[in-house]
């Protein structure tokens, strides 16, 4: 009889401690929800490189899944919701995470697909490296910081 309580204890505690690891660990999908801000472009082969990205992406010669984003702000919304606010416009666009919330996908209303590994995720930044074809795959980084958002009571006073 108590060969059963002690296996029926370690049974429950090993079940409860599985749980809390899994509400421990963070859900990306959670955690790059709201505003980003773009801050930065980062190349790995220097801003000559740089330059002919800029160039080919207004060219009809590139891969049509790569493009050359200038947009200011990213908000990630529920539901797979993205609005991005270019000089002034907004573009809403659709996302989600892959695999194992390493790859985020962003869909265009027009059926093309960027993809993008998420690399550093935590709560005030995000890197994204620009996939590509196997030649250009980690050359572009994308840096975002998270935008403070004001409460209703400091937007009020």
């Amino acid at each position: 009889m108590k060969l059963w309580i002690t296996y029926s204890t370690v049974f429950v505690i090993g079940i409860v401690a599985v749980l809390l690891l899994f509400n421990a660990s963070a859900n990306p999908e959670k955690m790059i929800l709201g505003k980003w801000k773009e801050t930065d472009w980062k190349f790995e082969k220097g801003i000559a490189f740089a330059a002919d990205i800029a160039a080919a992406s207004k060219t009809k010669t590139t891969q049509p899944e790569f493009s050359f984003h200038k947009a200011e702000d990213w908000e990630f919304l529920p539901g797979g919701l993205l609005r991005l606010n270019i000089a002034g416009k907004e573009e809403h666009l659709t996302w989600r995470l892959k695999g194992r919330g390493h790859v985020l996908q962003i869909e265009y209303g027009n059926n093309r697909t960027e993809n993008y590994q998420l690399t550093v995720l935590d709560n005030n930044r995000m890197v994204l490296n620009a996939e590509s074809d196997m030649q250009a795959r980690g050359i572009a980084q994308l840096i975002f910081e998270r935008t403070k958002t004001d409460s209703y009571a400091q937007k009020i006073q």
